[in-house]
């Protein structure tokens, strides 16, 4: 073959001579003769041209140089077994690559024969798979779209199978919480028609969301058909005389938003009529008010009993007072006489002592049940008042061994009725010695701060628990340990004492432990103020 004589070709039988030269340098396909280990023998100009590089500089190189390293791998390992083996390979996709590294897709097809010396020579074919390649790739890129399509079907399908799952188990759920649901509204409407005492649920306008049998039978017995939560009902307040505003209703004041507790109302007219205690706690959704609770208990009957009781005990003590003043006058005349057996002026001074206790205690009971409390107030030097009512108290603090510690300034001057906190003073003195029966410590203070007058008596005696404490301002009574100990007394000091105070403007509290004694405050106003302005200091 001309111009292959350097090359092992030129051994080559070269048929026609310049014609078969030029047909080889011009066919569209490319040639290469590879020597066995695939270096290049001869290459015709069309392949040189694919790769952009001359034909000289090809001759000599291993065809394997032209091909990216996936490519090389697979010419070793199928082209070259195919040629050892049988001689022959078909159709190898493979890339060549050009001088500046671009891939030139090609198709490879080889044959091995053997010159005339018995060599081994391997004869490929290359011809230019663009489009082809193009074709398979989209062709690739289609599958791999259609697999990815197929994958997200298969995808959507377990998707929804899930899904579906999940709605079947969402339904099951619904179905039982319903189940659940109706479960409790049958108990809670169990519950409400059960207690005694009337529920009422209103929305912030007023209206009624739910309501109980209790509170329905009683008032239709009192109001007939008009609603519970109608405006202009004829509501009474505690003196059964005073309408209350239809603001200051409980429903209306309970649709507000509005929190309170026993609010006395009376509802109807005649035997109907109904005394009700009425507390409401609104409703806080998510932090913003949507309705109130009421809760509505008939004291109709507690009313009326207590004041038969306290007409009871004002008619009784009414009725004792004046025999009582009678035999004290008729006492009082008889130890006047003079010449009196010593016996006799002994009974008669007993009977005159019992007597005044016993008057006494008629003016306690009296003052109890009439509630008011008439005041006579002007300046007095109060430390004078606390000062007669310590060493009145003390002959009653020698014989039961109480030491009285007094903190008293020389002059306080303060509003007050000078009859009524005399009574002040020697109710709690009495009660402060009275329950220290083994001796102890009662520690009397005056003082005066920006806001109030102030009087502590504190006491080292039996004290009080937490139970008898919430009771301690009830009519009649008396501590446990008190009435175990016999000690003297029915149980209406502290309510006096109470009454005056809070006659006065002002406070009384008190502080107490079972065993470790206890301590009541006085705490007057300066001026005429509310006594929850007052905070006595400690």
């Amino acid at each position: 073959m001309t111009g292959a004589g350097t090359g092992r070709g030129a051994n080559q039988p070269q048929p026609h001579g310049s014609a078969y030269e030029e047909h080889f340098h011009a066919a569209p396909s490319g040639h290469l003769v590879l020597a066995a280990d695939g270096t290049i023998l001869e290459v015709n100009q069309t392949l040189a041209a694919w790769t952009g590089r001359s034909r000289e500089a090809l001759l000599g190189s291993n065809v394997t140089d032209l091909m990216p390293v996936g490519d090389r791998v697979v010419f070793a390992s199928y082209a070259v077994s195919q040629l050892a083996v049988s001689g022959c390979f078909n159709e190898m996709a493979a890339e060549l690559l050009s001088v500046n590294g671009e891939p030139v897709p090609v198709l490879l097809s080889g044959v091995r024969s053997e010159d005339s010396d018995g060599t081994s020579v391997d004869r490929i074919a290359a011809f230019k798979a663009a489009k082809r390649t193009l074709y398979e790739r989209e062709l690739v890129e289609a599958l791999r779209k259609a697999e990815a399509a197929e994958a997200a079907r298969a995808a959507a399908e377990e998707e929804l199978r899930h899904k579906q799952a999940a709605i079947v188990e969402k339904d099951r759920i619904l179905q039982a919480n319903l189940v659940e649901s109706r479960e409790r509204e049958a108990l809670l409407a169990s519950v409400l028609d059960a207690v005694d005492v009337g529920l009422l649920v209103v929305d912030p306008d007023g209206n009624t969301l739910l309501s109980n049998a209790h509170l329905l039978s009683n008032w239709r017995r009192a109001m007939g058909d008009i609603p519970i939560t109608a405006k202009g009902q004829s509501v009474l307040g505690p003196d059964r005389v005073t309408l209350v505003d239809d603001a200051d209703s409980p429903a209306q004041r309970a649709a507000a938003g509005e929190s309170f507790s026993d609010q006395l109302v009376w509802f109807g007219t005649g035997e109907h009529e109904l005394a009700l205690n009425v507390s409401a706690r609104p409703i806080k959704t998510e932090g913003s008010f949507s309705g109130s609770v009421l809760a509505f208990s008939d004291v109709t009957k507690l009313v009326r009993a207590k004041a038969a009781q306290d007409e009871f005990v004002a008619s009784v003590s009414h009725e004792l007072r004046t025999p009582l003043t009678s035999i004290m006058g008729y006492l009082d005349l008889a130890l006047d006489e003079d010449g009196l057996p010593p016996q006799v002026e002994s009974a008669l001074n007993v009977a005159l002592r019992n007597s005044e206790r016993l008057l006494a205690l008629v003016s306690d009971l009296l003052s109890v049940a009439s509630g008011a409390t008439k005041m006579d107030r002007r300046p007095m030097d109060l430390a004078e008042i606390v000062r007669a009512g310590v060493e009145s108290v003390e002959p009653k603090a020698d014989a039961g061994r109480v030491e009285l510690v007094s903190d008293i300034p020389a002059s306080l001057t303060a509003d007050v009725d000078p009859q009524r906190m005399s009574q002040v003073v020697d109710n709690l003195l009495s009660n402060a010695v009275k329950y220290s029966p083994d001796g102890g410590t009662v520690t009397v203070r005056l003082w005066q701060d920006a806001q109030a007058v102030h009087l502590r008596v504190e006491d080292t005696g039996i004290g009080m628990s937490i139970a008898e404490q919430e009771k301690v301002f009830t009519k009649f009574f008396r501590a446990r340990r008190a009435v175990a100990s016999a000690v003297p007394g029915v149980g209406l000091g502290l309510v006096i004492t109470k009454n005056i105070v809070e006659a006065h403007g002002g406070k009384l509290s008190f502080i107490s432990s079972p065993g470790q004694g206890s301590e009541f405050t006085v705490s007057l106003p300066l001026n005429a103020v509310n006594a929850e302005e007052i905070s006595p200091a400690r």
